[in-house]
């Protein structure tokens, strides 16, 4: 295993952007640590560790240039071409011994994303580890491998957690223990229920609650009030304010989220204010 591990890190070592004629490499920071978390052999969780100076070859976890029409709709851009890995392939190298389905996806800008082992599976999930941007589009600071792709050919719902970039952990855990504290305060109403599974699909790795989640954006608790109706009707402005297409980090999640899904995130979110 500790060969696989070595060989697969090897991907780590770079991003490589062109936004003009001559392609540009850019080496990941020597500073960089990457970690794989699981269960050894004993079922006791630990971590295995590396960082990018040591890692030198990436061809035999089979890294392919592919490319994926789902991120360049996501992010309004035309032919980006990534190195990536199959996900599935590298799945396969853990034993898991306490029942894990999930694979937790800790960022550098403290950005948090999830995915169960199904939708890994069933989509063909990869690790993109070089990016290679088309002429004259613009990338942002958080655009880093690793990021999560999905390539052509298959075709998930359209939502932000299939874009998961800037990862720094993989880390094995359970859907129902990462989601029990926010789901059980969802089961108070119909309109909550559908309000958490918009909010846990395309806000949730920004905006944590109750432990979950990333801190990149603001605590949507602390910013605004939902019983109160001039607060609501912030919080939509802020957001589409915020989250369109023209938004300068590319964030658009605008695009993932309509006008209805917005007034069950607020239904939600009173629930989780009500419940503290």
């Amino acid at each position: 295993m500790k060969q696989i591990i070595y060989q697969f890190l090897v991907i780590l070592v770079g991003i490589w952007v062109s936004g003009c004629s001559i392609p540009e490499k850019v080496e990941v920071g020597e500073q960089r640590v990457f970690r794989i978390t699981h269960a050894d052999s004993s079922g006791r969780m630990f971590s295995e560790i590396w960082t990018g100076h040591k890692l030198e070859f990436f061809d035999s976890l089979g890294a392919r240039e592919i490319s994926s029409k789902y991120f360049d709709r996501a992010m309004h851009m035309q032919g980006t071409r990534f190195m990536a890995i199959s996900f599935s392939r590298l799945l396969k190298e853990y034993q898991l011994k306490r029942g894990e389905d999930a694979v937790l996806l800790n960022c550098f800008d403290d950005y948090q994303g999830i995915l169960s082992l199904n939708d890994i599976h069933r989509y063909d999930l990869r690790l993109a580890t070089k990016i290679k941007l088309a002429f004259l589009n613009f990338k942002p600071d958080w655009l880093n491998p690793l990021l999560i792709l999905v390539p052509d050919g298959k075709h998930p719902p359209f939502q932000e957690r299939f874009l998961t970039a800037n990862i720094r952990e993989l880390k094995f855990v359970r859907l129902y223990d990462y989601y029990a504290p926010l789901e059980k305060i969802a089961r108070h109403s119909p309109e909550a229920r559908e309000g958490f599974e918009v909010f846990k699909n395309n806000c949730l790795f920004c905006h944590s609650l109750k432990g979950r989640g990333g801190n990149k954006g603001v605590r949507l608790l602390q910013a605004y009030g939902y019983s109160n109706g001039r607060d609501r009707k912030k919080f939509l402005t802020d957001f589409k304010n915020f989250h369109n297409k023209d938004n300068a980090d590319k964030q658009d999640i605008e695009q993932f989220v309509n006008e209805g899904q917005l007034q069950q995130i607020t239904d939600y979110l009173l629930q989780v204010q009500k419940s503290h």
